[in-house]
């Protein structure tokens, strides 16, 4: 049984993060970032937390990048925490709908202002959303947040190129050190286990 009471203080500790991410020097590479708020003290192998980190992860870099306010990331960071709070733990397998994937979907909604009404982004936000799950379909289960959040991010980055035309950096390579950590990992079947190197 998730305690989702006692998860809101990683909540609060990704915004924290993301700000500080947000006056670093320099462009954001998106998975440092990610790997820095994955490394939050406390923060377990997998809760649902993970569906916030994603749009926070992408508002934070695509904000820096375009030179936007520090006060409308704060604003779009605070409606992505709520809308997150929706997206219950266990929802890739309930659901059939991975929280890190509808996370970027969150993410491109928010910053194109898209609405249930909306036309031309409509489709982005969904695209967004279906590439990353498509991505994350690719390894079968069991689950892991850490996996799912850099295959969401990695989809993510071609449809912020085509539709926004922000280019955020893509690594050549990315290693996870969670893997330790989880019980379930899939090791050599996961494209981010070190030993795959």
């Amino acid at each position: 049984m998730i305690d989702y009471e006692k998860l809101e203080i990683f909540y609060d500790r990704i915004t924290e993060k993301s700000l500080a991410w947000f006056h670093k020097e320099g462009p954001i590479n998106v998975f440092e970032m990610a790997s820095d708020l994955m490394d939050i003290e406390g923060l377990p192998m997998h809760c649902p937390p993970h569906h916030y980190l994603v749009p926070a992860v992408l508002l934070t870099a695509c904000h820096k990048a375009e030179g936007d306010s520090e006060e409308i990331l704060k604003e779009d960071l605070k409606e992505a925490n709520e809308r997150s709070h929706n997206i219950l733990g266990g929802f890739c397998g309930l659901y059939g709908n991975c929280g890190a994937a509808v996370g970027t979907g969150i993410f491109l909604s928010i910053y194109t202002q898209t609405g249930p009404c909306s036309e031309g982004s409509w489709a982005w936000t969904n695209k967004i959303t279906a590439r990353g799950l498509t991505k994350i379909s690719e390894i079968d289960g069991p689950r892991c947040c850490k996996r799912n959040v850099y295959l969401a991010l990695l989809a993510a980055l071609d449809v912020i190129e085509a539709y926004l035309e922000i280019p955020l950096k893509k690594p050549e390579k990315i290693i996870c050190h969670y893997y330790k950590n989880n019980h379930e990992c899939k090791k050599q079947q996961c494209p981010f286990f070190p030993e795959n190197d």
